[in-house]
């Protein structure tokens, strides 16, 4: 399987291309739609959105929240899937919040462990991971 780097229109292919793949969201996420503009990337500014955890490429308008953060820590973020590394963010100030800050909140509340198919798609999507 290839390998991408995090967030290039590569890793952002292989990721859609995975979608039939998607398991179930935690309860906390689903109809959760977040704006993510993610700075400092190898490719610059990246552009996504996250409808109940699934990302997709570009801002969606509908979307009450948009979340700025630096790529090195939307990576560790989204690679780890570590909904702790999110509060931490907000208080050293690397990721800002605009909008209804009670959907990222809703993020970091996921109660309980990943189920066995979350934990196999994490799994696929670390191995297309550069």
């Amino acid at each position: 399987m290839a390998k991408h780097v995090f967030l290039s229109n590569g890793w952002l292919d292989a990721v859609e291309a995975l979608r039939p793949e998607w398991p179930e969201p935690p309860a906390e996420v689903k109809g959760l739609l977040i704006n993510l503009v993610i700075t400092g990337g190898p490719d610059g500014e990246v552009q996504v959105h996250a409808d109940s955890g699934i990302v997709e490429r570009g801002l969606n308008p509908d979307a009450a929240t948009t979340v700025t953060v630096p790529y090195p820590v939307a990576e560790r973020l989204y690679i780890q899937n570590d909904p702790s590394l999110i509060m931490s963010s907000i208080m050293s100030g690397e990721l800002t919040i605009e909008g209804d800050s009670a959907q990222v909140m809703s993020m970091i509340n996921v109660q309980g462990d990943p189920t066995p198919e979350q934990l196999a798609f994490q799994k696929k999507i670390q191995a297309i991971t550069a």
